[in-house]
């Protein structure tokens, strides 16, 4: 997993690239961390370059959802397609995120 979080319009743009997989788990708490450092008034998650997700992958995204909801941050999920696009809506997430 690669990622870049940048500070966009007083929120935050998350970009994730390769596979989001139990082996990335460890660095978890490090994007957890590091959006906190970043406005919170919306949240993006470009998913264009995520080729894999498994169900610890998916985790990352509710860790996610529950910071924003907690500090009332909307979350969009940008770009997710293939694959990643068919796990994420077998999970549902669609009722946690909007999707472009």
């Amino acid at each position: 997993m690669q990622y870049s979080i940048r500070e966009v319009g007083g929120g935050a743009e998350i970009t994730i690239k390769g596979r989001l997989t139990f082996a990335e788990a460890n660095q978890f708490p490090k994007v957890l961390a590091k959006l906190d450092e970043v406005g919170k008034a919306h949240m993006d998650i470009l998913l264009g370059g995520l080729e894999f997700i498994d169900s610890t992958g998916m985790s990352l995204f509710v860790h996610i959802y529950d910071a924003a909801n907690a500090v009332g941050t909307k979350v969009v999920i940008k770009g997710a397609a293939g694959s990643v696009r068919e796990a994420l809506d077998r999970a549902a997430f669609q009722t946690l995120f909007e999707f472009q």
